[in-house]
């Protein structure tokens, strides 16, 4: 059950190489970015050459890396599956827009729901996971805002700054997203969906 809107997720090209590695090179993204940040320039190219190089007929991959990108504005992020079980059907979600001014509201909102989609529908997955860090407010509060479940803390898990930060570990569950789309489907026609993003994108303004 889409909706219409500029922004989608496609497979990244040669042509986004030089996109992609400076976000990964850019400070923010090490700040945000789960794991450890140590890496030259030329380890992160070699593994965005790698990432892009991978063949899109490759039927059972254990990591999927697509593009966030907007009509408008072009490309402004990227998401990461990782973890892939075909079997027990679930996967780790690692999502970075490259634009500070994009990563909460609207835009954020919708750059979750479309990971979302892609896990449930696209890959037909039951569970999805996300580890974020407990100072990324505006990521942790959208996640939940689509009926994902705080499962764990990781107490004082990261360095950034010279302090330490808890992690939240996050599971969705197939059925919490699709309660989520039903409880907005009761709203008119042509809005509902639009009404949900909407909704997403207020929640880093909820106390």
């Amino acid at each position: 059950m889409g909706f219409s809107t500029d922004t989608f997720l496609r497979r990244a090209e040669r042509d986004d190489l030089d996109t992609v590695v400076a976000w990964m090179e850019h400070p923010d993204f090490q700040h945000f970015l789960y794991g450890d940040p140590a890496r030259s320039p030329r380890q992160i190219r070699d593994q965005i050459v790698g990432m892009l190089g991978r063949a899109a007929g490759h039927t059972m991959p254990g990591g999927i890396y697509l593009l966030i990108d907007s009509k408008e504005s072009g490309p402004i992020g990227m998401l990461s599956l990782q973890s892939i079980s075909w079997r027990n059907r679930s996967c780790s979600l690692d999502l970075y827009l490259g634009d500070e001014k994009h990563r909460s509201g609207m835009v954020a909102a919708i750059s979750v729901y479309r990971a979302l989609e892609y896990c449930f529908d696209e890959l037909n997955l039951h569970r999805v996971s996300a580890f974020i860090y407990a100072f990324n407010t505006p990521s942790w509060r959208i996640f939940e805002k689509t009926g994902a479940r705080r499962e764990l803390t990781l107490r004082d898990h990261v360095v950034r700054d010279g302090k330490l930060h808890d992690v939240y570990g996050y599971g969705l569950l197939r059925s919490e997203f699709e309660a989520l789309r039903e409880r907005y489907t009761r709203a008119a026609e042509g809005v509902r969906l639009q009404a949900m993003i909407a909704g997403l994108a207020g929640a880093e303004s909820s106390p």
